[in-house]
């Protein structure tokens, strides 16, 4: 395990939904000094009641400064004009934050820095901060998000790409994508926390109060709901078996008219972390109903390992990322083949199954991936 080291981590905002970047980090920070940059953007704001109380979050955690959230890792908060698109905001922004964030890394004792990217937009920010070693850690397709300019995300990860020492990345097709741009680019796919979705298999563990009277069999999904799920595919499945009942957790970023229009679909937003082991054991069976195109042919489902980890049947659409988990984890390429897999999903739940489920992620452990990186920055090929 790489030890002893100062890593400036751009990413998104640390009061987030936990995703991979928390869960490697949360592990640097054991043996290394982590300072965690809160996102510096990528969109142009909107004028929304949301998008201004972000702003004016942001302003109260710059002025707070670096801010210790676990032993070894602190979060710091920089100030960017949100105009990414304009070239010369982007070299002031470049400038601005990264004379900051260098700045409160010497507050903290951080010198010899290594700094880990993981939004193309911090790209021109890396000069300023003198970094010994650069690791851009890719888990998403940028240039296919619609809400992003695809040809601006295009040419900052380029760059991006020419200046990292190491570029780690998360799915085969991002492999494929930036390893001609690169040649030290890895593949290491998402991890799992065992320990943490294993405690919906434990009798201690109680379902929450939500589904305890809701019709069975339960159908659940956590995750943000975003123009990548399949809101047709939903439907399908809850007008097909009005006897069944669907949970989606997770935070709404799109127009869900047709489905709260169903009784039996339940949106119940987001929920913490540590609850989804609770959900877990009230469901009869997960689901991953995106939509399969450019973007999330890049998406390496976390959630996926989650649900298996939690003993869970899983049924999902035909993600490049979920082919290697067939026979483990039912795949429906239609909304009719979807609908046949999760009527025999919700009747495989003898212990034999649950035990297989279990056994397939065991060793996809977060400590093992991180474990592995560091192997690869200490070593590369």
């Amino acid at each position: 395990m790489m030890t002893g080291q100062n890593i400036i981590f751009f990413a998104n905002d640390w009061d987030s939904d936990p995703t991979s970047k928390h869960q490697v980090v949360k592990i640097l920070a054991r043996h290394n000094r982590v300072l965690w940059v809160n996102s510096i953007g990528l969109r142009r704001p909107s004028v929304s009641s949301h998008d201004l109380f972000r702003m004016l979050k942001k302003v109260r955690q710059f002025l707070g400064g670096p801010v210790a959230v676990h032993p070894g890792l602190y979060v710091v908060t920089p100030l960017v004009i949100p105009f990414h698109g304009l070239r010369l905001v982007r070299i002031i922004n470049a400038w601005l934050t990264g004379r900051y964030v260098r700045a409160q890394a010497r507050r903290l004792g951080m010198t010899r820095l290594q700094v880990w990217v993981l939004l193309p937009t911090a790209a021109m920010m890396i000069p300023y901060l003198k970094p010994e070693k650069v690791i851009y850690y890719c888990v998403d397709e940028w240039s296919a998000f619609s809400f992003l300019d695809g040809n601006l995300m295009r040419k900052m990860e380029h760059r991006l790409l020419e200046r990292s020492d190491v570029v780690i990345v998360s799915a085969t097709a991002l492999y494929e994508a930036k390893r001609p741009l690169n040649p030290h680019t890895y593949l290491v796919p998402h991890g799992v926390d065992c320990e943490h979705f294993g405690r919906a298999l434990e009798q201690t563990t109680a379902i929450p109060a939500e589904l305890t009277a809701l019709p069975r069999p339960i159908i659940g999904f956590w995750g943000l709901i975003h123009e990548w799920i399949d809101l047709d595919l939903l439907h399908s499945v809850a007008t097909a078996h009005p006897e069944w009942s669907l949970i989606l957790i997770g935070k709404i970023s799109v127009d869900c008219t047709l489905l709260n229009r169903l009784g039996n679909v339940h949106l119940i937003g987001p929920r913490p972390y540590s609850s989804l082991p609770g959900f877990a054991k009230g469901f009869t069976a997960a689901m991953l109903p995106f939509k399969v195109n450019r973007l999330t042919e890049s998406v390496n489902p976390i959630k996926l390992r989650e649900y298996l980890a939690a003993g869970l049947p899983v049924v999902s659409t035909a993600l490049p990322e979920v082919k290697p988990y067939r026979g483990i984890v039912r795949i429906g390429s239609t909304a009719e083949s979807f609908i046949r897999e999760l009527e025999a999903a919700v009747t495989d739940t003898s212990e034999t199954a649950v035990r297989q489920r279990v056994e397939s992620v065991a060793k996809d452990t977060w400590q093992a991936r991180v474990e592995y990186i560091s192997r690869l920055l200490e070593n590369p090929a």
